[in-house]
């Protein structure tokens, strides 16, 4: 079929005359033969390469498994985490390593078909960061492109290495290859190289001494700062040049140039890891000593050479300055006055210096290799010092003092400072000492002796002269002064009061001499001691003021005491001490000052929270004193001329006095003046803060006020008796005395009593042993004062010690024992206060009227002396007027410091007056004007009460004539 349609068509495509043609017919049936047999010849060929097909596709899939096997064992067996994931990030393929680096505990096969994304997100706790990790993992597909050894952080602490390669198919991404490596130790150790190197070019930079290195053409390679601080050089000048070219002097003639020079021809191995020292140049041109060390070592088949090289020109200096001492001290030692001397273990010189020889009289030859026994003038001496020589071998060095035997015979004193000697491995060789011969220091110690035995003697016969002129003294003093006291209370005429007061001076200031004399005996025993107290130094001024006021106001003197308004309400000291310094001053200055005024101001210097640093300033207008004078006005028993003494008196006692009593207190005085235009003292010292609870004031000794006390009175004095049984008397005691101790004795044992007044020096049985027996004998702890004219501590303690309680020293004044008994004794309550409707002491005011004042106080002051009531309401009126209107003037111009200092002024000046409803008002003005916030309204009223009520006082004062009117 399929040939005759050939044909046709063949036939179809002749011309008319050739179709049909047996000849063309003939060529057909050929041509069809042909491609039949063609045909057959093509079906046997494809069955051959058929058969070749499925024999070479048979050996390639079995190459192929066998490759694709090899490569996943490879993929599986590397040192690096794999994973390939196809085009939906599912997991193709993943080794056993990859699942331990991730700590994934599914197998590899497991692991294929997870999506890798989620199982990322679900892990994200392992990686350090992990949204930077997801973020690198996005952009990196997203880009499609290789990435190498990017490094991942793990949260363990582990770093691994990651790489990417997309793998492409027929051109089009199909796979993603992801490579892990951990490189942990790697990049710990990488780093510890860097800190490692880091390190030691810090050291390197850091070191005191240069360091250079060359290669072996000796051109610089390194160069620390401290060479271009050695050398001037920067490392870019210095890098790359000759080394003997840029450090070494030409002029040295030293081998280590020549030889840096003439290398390689000459061998370095002579200088090399030597210290050596040479002479280096600066690039300044100046030349200085070095320390050289040059060390080779062999880096990548090279020989460098590294410079140590260190500036020693301090240490030259120190070893020419050290040997120029050494010379020196060699020369002092060889020639000085003190001896020196070594010796061996076996006590033989081994070296002495000249001084040695001359203080012996031996000479080098006698001496050295010698033992020490030819100096010992006994065994005792011996001992001495081989007891010595042990504590040399126990390694103690001590001095001594030691008598010897010089050559002449001579015993000689020698003071001996000896110490163990050692070699320079530290072993013991001996001993060393330095000798000084004290034989005429021995001598004077002797004759200083003999002094100082005789001086105690005639101090100890000084103190029992003082001791007893202080009992002669001071008892028939306090019989005088105590009588003196009694008389005042009696009514007398003005003349009698007038004798009696002069005669109240004298006795005073004979006792005030005494008190001086042995004020100065104390201080030179090293007896004063301060007392420790709060008191108010404000109130101390006051009295001081109120003592000295009518003195000075009888001289026509004004004198003022300022206190710093910032002073510290309660201080801790001795006041008595401090008011014996301001009335010490004060005295003397109102004592020299003809006309003018006299002036105290104390003033806050510094202050902390415990203590207040004060200067105390006296001022006066007075006579004044020349320079040479005021050298030696501390100065016992020092005036300025005899007619100092013979117009004003005084013993020259008061400054040493206040002077000592000042250096006790830690304190500083000093004396400014010139001749005819007065005088200053300033005083520096420190008192520690109070507090204003412990303060306490003691209340006067009032009529009555000891009321039914059952007291025994021993005293052999009757004179004293008397006296002192009148005060007691007055005081409201119950009084029985005894002559001596065996009599109190013999009442004691019949009777009981409440408080002993025992005398000391008694007949028969003194106040001392008659304690001891009613402590011990009788066993009896009723308080006992010692009435004593011994005023030493040394005494005053031994009272104490023997079981008395406390101690009054006559003469004594009547507040000062009522304030010892009261201090020991039950005392009945004091008399109430004035009600309404009773009648004033004086000055009373029966309407009711607030102008009321009291005179009574002054007139106990005055002891019976009416003018001196007179001076002092003088002073008061002129006082009142003046400071009336500086209250006035202060309250319109708000000038609050001058209004507290006016009240603080006047305040005192009331409290004299009596002025009873005034009370506490000046106080309040002064506290008030200092505070912080100031209520001016308060401040006008309590100044109108105090104006007023003055003024009231004033009027009637001379409405009343208690003065003459002016």
């Amino acid at each position: 079929m399929y040939h005759t349609l050939l044909n046709q068509q063949i036939e179809s495509t002749l011309p008319p005359q050739l179709a049909g043609s047996p000849q063309i017919r003939q060529l057909l049936d050929r041509v069809h033969a042909a491609y039949e047999n063609y045909e057959d010849t093509v079906r046997q060929k494809e069955v051959e390469i058929g058969a070749c097909e499925e024999h070479f596709t048979n050996i390639l899939h079995s190459e192929l498994s066998r490759k694709n096997t090899l490569f996943l064992t490879l993929l599986d067996n590397m040192n690096a985490g794999i994973v390939i994931e196809d085009v939906h990030h599912k997991v193709l393929f993943t080794n056993q390593r990859f699942c331990d680096m991730m700590e994934i505990d599914l197998t590899p096969l497991q692991m294929v078909g997870v999506d890798v994304t989620e199982f990322a997100d679900v892990r994200q706790g392992m990686f350090r960061d992990p949204e930077q990790y997801l973020r690198g993992r996005e952009k990196t597909l997203a880009k499609r492109q290789p990435v190498n050894d990017q490094l991942l952080e793990m949260s363990n602490g582990k770093l691994f290495r990651w790489n990417y390669i997309p793998l492409m198919l027929d051109g089009a991404d199909h796979r993603h290859f992801w490579r892990f490596k951990d490189v942990t130790e790697q990049v710990r150790h990488q780093q510890r190289l860097v800190e490692s190197e880091e390190t030691n070019r810090l050291i390197m930079n850091a070191s005191l001494d240069a360091i250079i290195v060359a290669d072996d053409s000796r051109a610089i390679q390194y160069w620390t700062p401290r060479a271009q601080e050695l050398f001037g050089w920067t490392p870019e000048e210095a890098l790359g040049q000759r080394m003997y070219e840029l450090l070494h002097t030409r002029q040295v003639n030293f081998p280590i140039s020549q030889q840096e020079m003439d290398y390689p021809k000459d061998d370095l191995d002579p200088i090399l890891n030597q210290i050596l020292e040479m002479t280096a140049v600066h690039k300044d041109g100046r030349e200085f000593p070095v320390e050289l060390i040059v060390v080779p070592y062999q880096q990548h088949g090279k020989t460098y050479y590294c410079k140590f090289i260190k500036d020693i020109s301090e240490r030259k200096e120190t070893e020419l300055r050290l040997s120029r001492e050494e010379t020196k001290y060699r020369n002092m030692i060889a020639n000085m006055k003190l001896g020196l001397v070594e010796m061996d273990l076996d006590k033989r010189v081994v070296f002495a210096n000249q001084g040695f020889y001359n203080m012996s009289g031996y000479t080098a030859e006698e001496v050295i290799g010698d033992t020490i026994h030819k100096y010992m003038p006994s065994s005792e001496e011996l001992k001495l010092v081989s007891a010595k020589q042990q504590l040399r071998r126990e390694g103690t060095s001590d001095y001594y003092e030691i008598p010897i035997m010089n050559k002449a015979g001579e015993k000689r004193w020698w003071h001996v400072s000896a110490a163990p000697s050692y070699d320079e491995r530290g072993q013991l060789v001996g001993s060393m000492g330095i000798i000084l011969d004290i034989t005429e220091q021995k001598r004077m110690e002797a004759e200083l002796a003999k002094a100082k035995t005789h001086a105690e003697l005639a101090s100890k016969a000084k103190e029992a002269f003082l001791a007893n002129m202080s009992h002669e003294i001071r008892t028939p003093l306090n019989a005088i002064i105590g009588m003196i006291r009694e008389l005042s209370r009696d009514d007398l005429t003005a003349q009698q009061q007038s004798y009696l007061g002069h005669t109240d001076t004298a006795a005073r200031h004979l006792l005030s001499i005494v008190n001086s004399i042995l004020d100065l005996s104390k201080i030179e025993a090293g007896e004063l001691e301060l007392e420790d107290r709060d008191f108010s130094l404000e109130a101390l001024v006051d009295n001081v003021h109120s003592i000295l006021l009518i003195k000075a106001t009888s001289k026509k003197l004004q004198m003022r005491c300022d206190v710093d308004p910032e002073i510290w309400p309660v201080h801790r000291g001795d006041s008595a001490r401090i008011r014996q310094v301001l009335l010490n001053l004060l005295d003397n200055a109102i004592k020299f000052t003809p006309k003018g005024q006299v002036r105290l101001h104390i003033k806050v210097t510094g202050e902390t929270d415990r203590e207040q640093q004060l200067r105390l300033t006296v001022l006066d207008t007075g006579i004044g004193m020349d320079q040479a004078y005021q050298k030696k006005i501390f100065t016992k028993f020092s005036q300025a001329d005899r007619s100092i003494s013979r117009r004003f008196g005084g013993t020259g006692l008061g400054m040493p006095i206040t002077r000592e009593i000042v250096r006790l207190m830690g304190g500083n005085i000093t004396v400014d003046s010139t001749k005819g235009r007065g005088t200053k003292f300033v005083i520096d010292f420190t008192l520690q803060k109070g507090d204003i609870e412990q303060l306490t004031v003691v209340a006067p000794a009032n009529d009555r006020q000891l009321e039914g006390l059952r007291l025994l009175l021993v005293e052999d004095n009757a004179m004293n008796r008397f006296i002192a049984g009148k005060s007691l008397t007055h005081f409201g005691c119950i009084v029985e005395d005894a002559e001596n101790g065996r009599v109190a004795l013999e009442l004691l044992r019949e009777r009981q009593y409440d408080l002993i007044l025992m005398d000391i020096q008694m007949p028969e049985l003194d106040g001392m042993e008659t304690t001891k027996i009613i402590r011990g004998e009788l066993n009896l702890d009723v308080p006992i004062i010692a009435i004593t004219a011994n005023a030493f501590r040394e005494d005053i303690d031994l009272y104490l010690q023997t079981g008395m309680n406390d101690y009054v020293t006559k003469p004594y004044e009547e507040a000062q024992l009522f304030e010892v008994i009261n201090r020991y004794a039950t005392v009945a309550d004091p008399a109430p206060p004035l009600t309404e409707g009773d009648a004033p002491t004086s000055g009373g005011d029966p309407t009711g009227l607030n102008d009321n004042y009291d005179l009574e106080q002054l007139r106990s002051l005055s002891r019976g002396d009416e003018s001196f009531v007179q001076n002092m309401v003088s002073v008061f009126l002129q006082q009142t007027t003046t400071a009336l209107q500086e209250l006035r003037s202060a309250l319109d111009n708000k000038d609050y410091i001058s209004l507290a200092r006016t009240a603080h002024r006047i305040k005192p000046s009331i409290d004299n007056m009596g002025i009873r409803q005034l009370e506490g008002v000046a106080r309040d003005i002064e506290l008030s004007a200092k505070a912080e916030s100031i209520d001016h309204g308060y401040l006008a009223e309590r100044v109108t009460l105090l104006t007023s009520t003055l003024e009231a006082v004033v009027s009637r004062l001379r409405t009343e004539q208690v003065v003459p009117i002016a």
